[in-house]
């Protein structure tokens, strides 16, 4: 079934007059029915990603380091969406941008943490770790991507402190 993604291809579909759509743009993109609330959430956090609270040693700002501020709702409904087994790298960096880090192998406390959600969990071999940070390392959300960059798994880190 094919969707259409008024919010992704606002142009293309616009110039097709909203109903029709050529066969060559759904060739090149897998095209994903995309609710308002995914892009105003995308939207925030892209606007918010890069400000810095209080776990930059910043003074507090409510929308980013409060639990359900701005940032981090917009953060939930994201991985929700994005965080789906077989979703592929370039959706998330479109609502995402590019990962704050990406590892080749868990560092300490998040194996501690894969292993604590799964104690048989064993790391894919040839996979990444993407990383988008919610209030510096403090806490955040993790995407373990394949070789072929589809998400295998995706969850949250909170430090819980």
């Amino acid at each position: 079934m094919l969707h259409f993604n008024l919010f992704i291809y606002p142009k293309i579909i616009y110039k097709q007059r909203f109903f029709r759509f050529s066969i060559r743009y759904y060739s090149y993109f897998t095209l994903t029915m995309v609710s308002r609330d995914m892009a105003v959430a995308s939207s925030n956090y892209l606007r918010s990603k890069h400000h810095r609270g209080h776990w930059h040693n910043e003074a507090h700002y409510p929308a980013i380091d409060d639990h359900h501020g701005e940032r981090h709702r917009a953060m939930l409904e994201l991985q929700e969406h994005l965080g789906q087994p077989g979703t592929k790298t370039d959706e998330i960096k479109h609502f995402m941008g590019t990962p704050t880090k990406i590892l080749d192998q868990p560092d300490e406390t998040l194996a501690h943490e894969l292993k604590r959600n799964n104690e048989h969990f064993i790391y894919p071999q040839h996979a990444k770790i993407w990383i988008y940070e919610w209030r510096n390392n403090h806490d955040y959300v993790y995407y373990i991507i394949s070789n072929d960059n589809k998400v295998l798994q995706s969850a949250w880190y909170y430090a819980f402190e």
